[in-house]
């Protein structure tokens, strides 16, 4: 996601001067505290549907709704003030809505893995993530993706989003992983998602802050309204039950074979996506250092480490969030304003007895509107070769048919990997392995 320079910045503000200008370098980067800080409040109301999202998701998938906020708010926070303290960036980390989605339909609810083993596949995921961070091997895993097929997998992620609102919805109608019937855009939870959606891109149009928040709000409304809510577990509770998942997950879970290709998953979601948001949140900013994102390392060992720390409290994987956009587009230039929103997101917790009212109905609308965002747009396409565009035509038909990601990944490598050996062109080792790698995880998935 690009952003305009940095023009007409305003002067620096007084409030700027000190230890805290020194240690974020407010200064340096043209900013001020008082636009920092702005810009961490307004990220923290375009992320906090986040806090609403996951818990329902993933309460969805068997797990108590009081440990999973507990979990998300808890993880977020940590990571995030890491992320401002330590790294010294404007991103804010919470679960990936493309993680917990593809951990709660797909992990859980088609290959049949509990909860705890789902949460262990996750943990041994972010450590190998913390690991090929710290190696050398990092940079060549990286520059073994081709671009196009890292925009076909966000362009794949957006679609899994899409199918999982509208099998939420009823509009589709899946048997585990296959897709079995076409239902019907005129009933209620349609509407609760077309309403959703349509509200949200209002918000959007008129800058509503926490426009999806606002959003899930409302359809939370209208299906009480219309007797869609007997979907809701039992309230959020400030209790003992928030500890519930604590060191619940399954460690052992990796000696069976078949959770190998939902690592892959789950690893190459998380390394390669926030390697692209770090690029794609910081272009035509000054937060870039001679072109490079000042830092990276760090940013990207906070994203692995604090996945392994909410595996063991009770979420899902750790991201840079999209949503950091909104505060970088505010003039956000520093840490600071990241360490701004971490506070704002323990705040949270004050919310929890309201969470119970929102049925996981309500949050198709924001589903299927991350889902487009994560889209590629057609200035974007005509730049792609022929073979760029097959990549990208085959992978969200393999999501659509399979409702798997792993699939979707192998079809797209191999594509690459077939059309450089009849190019007679020379072939990247990580390449051939990732397919391999992809493959096996698919064979043990069917034994």
């Amino acid at each position: 996601m690009a952003f305009q320079p940095d023009t007409d910045l305003k002067p620096v503000s007084p409030l700027n001067s000190g230890w805290i200008d020194h240690y974020f370098g407010i200064k340096a980067k043209n900013s001020t505290f008082f636009r920092e800080s702005m810009a961490g409040i307004s990220t923290f109301l375009a992320l906090s549907y986040i806090f609403v999202v996951n818990p329902a998701i993933l309460s969805n998938a068997g797990m108590d709704r009081s440990a999973v906020l507990f979990a998300t708010i808890t993880t977020s926070a940590i990571a995030t003030l890491l992320m401002g303290l330590w790294a010294r960036l404007p991103f804010v980390v919470a679960p990936g809505m493309e993680m917990n989605a593809y951990v709660a339909f797909f992990v859980i609810g088609a290959l049949g893995f509990s909860w705890q083993q789902a949460l262990g596949i996750v943990f041994w995921s972010s450590v190998i993530m913390v690991l090929a961070t710290i190696a050398p091997i990092r940079e060549k895993i990286i520059d073994c993706i081709p671009d196009a097929m890292k925009v076909g997998l966000a362009f794949s992620i957006g679609v899994f989003l899409i199918l999982i609102a509208l099998n939420i919805s009823g509009v589709l109608v899946y048997e585990g992983v296959t897709l079995k019937s076409v239902g019907t855009l005129f009933d209620g939870k349609a509407y609760a998602l077309l309403l959703g959606l349509a509200l949200i891109l209002v918000f959007d149009l008129l800058r509503v802050p926490g426009s999806v928040l606002i959003a899930i709000i409302l359809t939370s409304f209208y299906c009480h309204k219309m007797g869609m809510a007997k979907e809701v577990s039992d309230p959020v509770e400030l209790s003992s039950r928030m500890l519930a998942a604590i060191g619940a997950l399954d460690l052992w879970v990796l000696l069976d074979p078949k959770s190998i290709s939902v690592l892959v998953v789950l690893f190459v979601l998380d390394f390669y996506g926030s390697i692209a948001k770090f690029i794609g949140l910081t272009l035509n900013t000054n937060i870039l250092e001679n072109g490079n994102v000042p830092r990276r390392k760090q940013a990207l060992l906070v994203d692995g480490a604090c996945s392994t720390l909410g595996a063991a409290l009770g979420t899902t994987s750790m991201i840079a969030d999209v949503e950091s956009a909104v505060g970088i587009g505010m003039g956000a230039r520093t840490g600071l304003a990241a360490v701004v929103c971490a506070l704002l997101m323990l705040g949270c917790f004050l919310a929890a007895p309201f969470l119970h009212y929102v049925p996981i109905t309500a949050t198709t609308g924001a589903l299927v509107y991350v889902g487009i965002r994560l889209c590629p747009g057609l200035d974007h396409l005509r730049r792609l070769s022929a073979v760029d565009l097959l990549v990208l035509a085959i992978m969200p038909l393999c999501v659509i048919a399979t409702f798997a990601i792993d699939r979707a990944m192998l079809a797209g490598f191999t594509v690459y990997l077939v059309s450089a050996l009849f190019a007679k062109r020379r072939v990247n080792v990580f390449l051939v392995g990732s397919v391999l790698l992809l493959a096996t995880g698919l064979v043990l998935q069917n034994i």
